[in-house]
């Protein structure tokens, strides 16, 4: 049976510095049948000739160049529109995969089955920081443990977009979409919709996922009193969505399964 296609969405917006070691991460993956969707949000130093540069040396490569800086919610939706795997992942501009990543994930997926596979991962801070041995143990999740991991402050789930694969038909069933109009926080409200719209969770403990902190980036930029009315914005919209989901009864039941 052929591998199925895994499609990767990077946003990208003035990361020239920091782009290619993501890039070369991605092509030289152990797992060969990618379709990886470079979308620069109308970068104004080198990305976007970076981005055409890697294009022309591998055709899984497919670039994307929004006229405008329109933020990385609309980066990602425009990555998304052109997606065609089976599976969906994200990759931030700046961070990198470990060459095995996209292999190990895609073949739990397909083991399971699951709608959404999440990983531990590495902190570049500038090494990677070990994750701790606890974080280790691959387990079956219920929605709820997966919600209430998600929207933790801290924890192995988180929020994030990067430490998570998806299921593509998920997604389009469920007519999913980054928020344009959320500035902060967009990565968690997107989980919780994809999740109230999933019923297979599972968490595979096999860090692979570097993430790079940079004292430059988006997030480390804002100051915590500065994020905070965005935050409790968005953490009322999330709890809202899944209030009313629960109340509705418009979440699919989930299957009974034991942990392997």
């Amino acid at each position: 049976m052929p591998s199925p296609l895994v499609s990767v969405v990077v946003p990208i917006y003035n990361l020239a510095p920091y782009l290619m070691r993501g890039v070369n991460s991605l092509i030289n993956q152990t797992y060969r049948n990618l379709q990886v969707l470079l979308v620069d949000d109308h970068s104004t130093d080198d990305s976007a000739a970076l981005i055409a540069q890697a294009a022309q040396t591998d055709s899984r490569i497919e670039p994307i160049y929004l006229p405008e800086n329109r933020g990385v919610s609309a980066a990602r939706n425009a990555g998304l529109a052109q997606a065609r795997g089976l599976y969906v992942a994200f990759m931030d501009g700046d961070d990198w995969l470990a060459p095995g990543l996209i292999d190990r994930f895609a073949a739990a997926l397909e083991e399971g089955p699951y709608d959404i596979l999440v990983s531990p991962f590495y902190v570049d801070d500038p090494a990677p920081k070990p994750v701790p041995k606890r974080l280790l143990r691959s387990k079956v999740l219920s929605r709820r443990q997966f919600l209430s991991g998600m929207l933790a402050p801290v924890g192995y789930l988180r929020g994030y977009l990067w430490n998570k694969f998806y299921r593509r038909s998920v997604i389009e069933s469920a007519h999913l979409q980054f928020d344009e109009q959320v500035a902060l926080m967009e990565d968690e409200l997107f989980n919780a919709q994809y999740a109230l719209a999933a019923s297979r969770f599972y968490y595979l403990g096999e860090p692979g996922y570097h993430h790079v902190v940079r004292a430059d980036s988006t997030t480390q930029s804002l100051s915590v009193l500065a994020a905070l009315p965005k935050q409790l914005t968005a953490l009322w919209q999330i709890g809202a969505l899944i209030r009313t989901s629960y109340q509705t009864g418009a979440v699919p039941e989930e299957p009974v399964r034991s942990e392997r």
